[in-house]
């Protein structure tokens, strides 16, 4: 049983069924084919035939599916029924019904069929297009539409081309810092285009390049960053490193919003905006980063950054930042370019589906809008009006040897109770032991002589500074997770180093079980490294290394990513273990993130193993620092803690 499209009638082919028949008759001008045995309609009454169709589960063809009947406004004159104009910064093509157009028209990119004009429509981006349909059909174009054609198609091409630019000419003051040359590329194209992706390859620095084009153009400020809620200290410490005389306020609650007028830059959480929508309102710039978080049109946040980024001027900059190209599930998009203002240049939300997502109604009459068509086009039209990126692989002699990324977090609030208690007791303890020690030495207790002593007795704390580090590394496991899962899902291996056992298994057992840690027999571990280093993503995603265990002999090129969950005490140690991925035979370039807890010793180890890279890089022959180095710096920086 099937309904499809014949010339200018509908087919109904279905088996005699006598009540099917009954109603069938009732459709206006149904009538019996005796000799191709089937029904036929007019055209007129598709929409009573789809019904009749899809109540009794017939397969519908398409394009019936698809197929609207134009109608005439009556108040139009003969004169404009074939006419293509343009109205509120749209094409619009008018004409009577004829199959062959109709056919004809739905292949101009991002068309669509307004049924309120009773006319198709395309945005200006489609201009040539339209050009040459009315050009086949003789159909009358105004001249603005002629007179703009090429100007459009030009600025078009140029966009496209920058979009894979790697080099721009361009100059920001006030940047603490020189971007690489296709970093100012980014800068220039998302400065252009005002409203657009940056989409670089992760790794490649979406975030300098968007606080980078605020500063590049004029009065953008004071300006919003919308992000995941883990990336908020990240964006403020990216500002004090690159813009540090820009006022930055973190929005981390849905109870304190900092005073207008206080902040240049305003920095708060998917999951806060739609607390603060309001507050979020008219400013001048937005920049939603990783804003596939706004993936989903029905989502609160997603109506929440829609709302603010259409209170923007129409001059100011908003800029989505995601590592993600256009995949085989483009409706992901149509979201995103709702938050730009730039769906109507795709021919609206329907539009989009219906061109890009290959959308179509199913028997129960629900749309499906998981499909992909014409990629290709989709990948122009997005380069040619808003959407940048560049690959590792294009930008790689730009790129050092190994990219270092410092990544600040929030822990989790109960694990962040327990480690700021733990580190309470411990700071009592050493200040407890500070004090008997003074006694019994005759000395000041905060003086050099008891610190000395404190310093002798290292060892014996190891063990307490140990557990503010699995502290501190608890506290970040769901954020952790949250960073292995998107660089797996866009296709990428990722080697983890971590010091605690517990905290190696346990990111193991999540992401497929592969690791290297003591107490594995030589013949595990080889068979671990092989399944790595050979096996696709998908069935060996990710390795975990006990930093101690693996920082030596061993080869995982397989990966370009290594996230420290954990910190070792010394430089020789980070580079030993990173150096795992960057050894004969990696091509790419290596990019090390320190993740890094906010308010916990992650902090102070991060500081201390920078501090003796500095010493060492500055000695002439070198230097050596041990464990207990370490251990000493941290158990005197906790001492200082001790109110005096």
């Amino acid at each position: 049983m099937k309904l499809y499209l014949d010339k200018n009638e509908i087919i109904l082919d279905f088996p005699f069924d006598p009540t099917q028949v009954a109603e069938i008759k009732t459709i206006p001008g149904a009538k019996w084919d005796k000799l191709g045995r089937v029904w036929r309609l007019p055209i007129t009454s598709i929409d009573e035939g789809r019904q009749f169709a899809l109540r009794h589960k017939f397969d519908v063809a398409i394009d019936a599916m698809r197929f609207t009947v134009p109608r005439m406004n009556g108040s139009v004159s003969p004169s404009s029924s074939r006419r293509v104009y343009l109205k509120d910064g749209m094409i619009v093509m008018r004409f009577p019904y004829e199959r062959v157009i109709i056919k004809a028209v739905k292949q101009i990119p991002a068309v669509s069929w307004n049924s309120k004009a009773y006319a198709w429509t395309a945005p200006l981006s489609s201009v040539s297009s339209v050009m040459s349909w009315a050009k086949s059909f003789d159909v009358s174009v105004d001249a603005e539409i002629s007179q703009m054609a090429s100007t459009v198609e030009s600025e078009m091409s140029a966009l496209i081309e920058a979009s894979r630019s790697t080099d721009a000419e361009i100059s920001i003051s006030g940047l603490s810092g020189q971007l690489l040359p296709y970093q100012r590329a980014g800068v220039s194209y998302a400065s252009n285009a005002r409203r657009a992706f940056i989409a670089d390859e992760m790794g490649l620095g979406k975030t300098i390049q968007a606080l980078a084009t605020l500063e590049y153009v004029h009065d953008s400020y004071p300006a919003v960053v919308v992000c995941p809620p883990s990336l908020v200290l990240n964006w403020a410490n990216e500002y004090t490193k690159w813009l540090p005389h820009r006022r930055v306020a973190t929005v981390t609650n849905r109870k304190v919003f900092p005073d207008s007028g206080s902040y240049d830059v305003v920095v708060v959480g998917y999951s806060n905006i739609s607390t603060w929508e309001k507050q979020l309102l008219n400013h001048r710039s937005y920049v939603f980063d990783e804003s596939h978080y706004a993936k989903t049109p029905t989502a609160q946040r997603t109506k929440a950054a829609v709302k603010i980024a259409r209170s923007a001027p129409k001059e100011g900059l908003i800029l989505c930042l995601t590592g993600t190209p256009v995949t085989n599930r483009p409706n992901e998009y149509a979201s995103q370019l709702d938050i730009l203002g730039r769906l109507k240049d795709f021919g609206g939300l329907w539009g989009f589906y219906r061109r890009y997502c290959a959308a179509y109604q199913d028997s129960f009459g629900q749309w499906n809008i998981s499909g992909h068509s014409h990629l290709d086009e989709l990948n122009d039209r997005l380069r040619g009006t808003c959407y940048i990126r560049r690959t590792k692989e294009q930008v790689l002699s730009e790129l050092p040897p190994v990219i270092h990324s410092k990544l600040v977090v929030e822990g989790s609030a109960q694990a962040m109770k327990e480690y700021d208690k733990a580190e309470k007791d411990i700071i009592l303890y050493i200040a407890e032991r500070a004090r008997a020690l003074a006694i019994e030495q005759g000395k000041p207790q905060y003086g050099a002589a008891v610190a000395a002593m404190i310093r002798a007795e290292a060892n014996e704390h190891l063990v307490r500074l140990s557990v503010l580090r699995r502290l501190a590394a608890k506290a970040k496991m769901e954020i952790v997770n949250e960073w292995i899962d998107e660089r797996v899902n866009a296709g990428r291996k990722v080697v983890v180093a971590a010091h605690h056992r517990d905290i190696v298994d346990e990111i193991a057992r999540r992401h497929g079980n592969l690791r290297i840690q003591g107490g594995m027999s030589v013949d595990d571990v080889e068979v671990n490294k092989h399944k790595f280093q050979t096996l696709p993503v998908g069935e060996a995603p990710v390795i975990v290394l006990s930093i101690q265990a693996a920082k030596t002999g061993h080869t995982l090129t397989a990966s370009e990513e290594c996230l420290f969950v954990e910190l070792p005490w010394t430089p020789a140690d980070v580079d030993q273990t990173y150096s795992r991925l960057h050894r004969i035979g990696q091509k790419g370039s290596v990019t090390a993130t320190y993740l890094v807890a906010k308010g916990t010793i992650d902090e102070d180890i991060y500081n201390l193993i920078e501090s003796k890279r500095s010493v060492v890089g500055a000695a002439v022959d070198g230097g050596v620092f041990t464990d207990d180095d370490g251990a000493v710096q941290l158990i005197l920086n906790l001492l200082s803690k001790v109110e005096k």
